[in-house]
C-alpha cells in the first residue's frame, strides 16, 4: 500500500499521453463518425520529427514542438484526403479499413527511411526525482502533465471562443445544419483531422524522451482507443478521464499482478466497459424510436 500513491502519480503521467491520443480520436469521430486507426502513426511521426528537429537540426525544444504540430497536422490532412474524402459515401467500415491501411503504410515508410534502429531524443527537464508528500516524481513527467493540461485548456478555449472552433462544434452536432449555415463541411473535416493528428504528434514528442523512438510507438493507439471508449467516444472530458483511468490501472496491474499483466490491462478494461456500460462513462445510450 505504500506504493499506491507513487503508482497513481506515475500512472497519471502516462494517462495524460493516452488522453491526448483519445481526444484526437474523439474529435475526428464526432465530426465524421469514423474511427481513425491511423492516429497511432501520428504519434510515431511526431516522435521521429521531434528527433530530427532536436537531434539532427539542433533546434530548440519549443520551436521543434511547433514544427511537430505542423508536420503532424499535415499528415492528418493527408490521411483525410486519401482515406476519407474519396470514400465519404462508402460504408463506415470501408473507411475505417482505409485508415488502418494508411497507418500501416506510414509505419512501413518510416521503417524504410529510418530502419528499425531505436533512437533517443534528449529531454529538456531533469530526470532527478522531486519529492512531494512522500511521492517521487521527475520534472520530466511533471512537465508532461503540465503540458497536457495547457494543451487541453487551449483546446477548450479554441472550441468555445474561436470561429473555427465553433464551426467544428456545429459540424459535429449536425453536418446538414452546418452546411445550411454556410460552413464548408469538407473543409471542417480536413481541419478536424489535422487537429486530431496534431494532438497525436504532441503525444509522440512528449513520450519520446521517456521510452525512446521506434516504429512501434503507434501501439499507444490501443490504450488511447480504450480511453476514448471508457469516456464515451463522443466526450472530450470523457477521453481525459478515460486516459487517466487507463494509465493508473495499467500501473496498478503491472505492480500488484505482474509486469506482463500491464500489457493486457487495456484489453481487460475494454471488455469490462463494453459489458457493463457500452456507452462509456460520459456517453449516452442510443435511443431507438418504436
Amino acid at each position: 500500500m505504500d506504493l499506491l500513491p507513487q503508482l497513481i502519480v506515475s500512472g497519471i503521467a502516462a494517462g495524460c499521453l493516452y488522453a491526448l491520443v483519445a481526444i484526437g480520436l474523439v474529435l475526428i469521430y464526432k465530426a465524421t463518425d469514423i474511427v481513425n486507426f491511423a492516429q497511432g502513426e501520428s504519434v510515431t511521426v511526431g516522435a521521429y520529427m521531434g528527433w530530427l528537429m532536436v537531434t539532427e537540426l539542433h533546434m530548440p525544444y519549443l520551436p521543434a514542438m511547433v514544427m511537430v504540430l505542423i508536420g503532424s497536422a499535415l499528415v492528418g490532412m493527408l490521411v483525410e484526403r486519401i482515406a476519407y474524402r474519396p470514400l465519404i459515401k462508402s460504408p463506415p467500415f470501408t473507411v475505417i479499413l482505409a485508415t488502418l491501411a494508411i497507418g500501416l503504410l506510414i509505419t512501413n515508410v518510416i521503417r524504410l527511411i529510418f530502419q528499425d534502429t531505436p533512437r533517443n531524443i534528449p529531454g529538456v527537464l531533469s530526470t532527478e526525482p522531486l519529492e512531494f508528500g512522500g511521492v517521487l516524481i521527475t520534472p520530466e513527467r511533471l512537465g508532461i502533465m503540465v503540458t497536457v493540461v495547457i494543451v487541453v485548456a487551449m483546446l477548450m478555449l479554441f472550441f468555445r471562443y474561436s470561429k473555427l472552433g465553433k464551426a467544428m462544434r456545429a459540424t459535429a452536432q449536425s453536418q446538414e445544419a452546418a452546411s445550411l449555415m454556410g460552413i464548408s463541411v469538407p473543409g471542417i473535416f480536413s481541419k478536424t483531422w489535422a487537429l486530431g493528428s496534431a494532438l497525436g504528434g504532441i503525444a509522440g514528442m512528449l513520450i519520446a524522451p521517456l521510452v525512446g523512438i521506434n516504429t512501434e510507438l503507434g501501439g499507444v493507439l490501443i490504450p488511447g482507443f480504450v480511453a476514448a471508449i471508457v469516456g464515451g467516444f463522443t466526450s472530450i472530458p470523457g477521453a481525459i478521464v478515460g486516459g487517466l483511468m487507463v494509465g493508473v490501472l495499467e500501473n496498478l496491474g503491472g505492480v500488484y499482478v505482474s509486469s506482463s499483466f500491464k500489457r493486457v490491462t487495456s484489453f481487460i478494461i475494454l471488455i469490462a466497459v463494453l459489458m457493463i456500460r457500452p456507452a462509456g462513462l460520459f456517453g449516452k445510450p442510443p435511443r431507438k424510436m418504436v
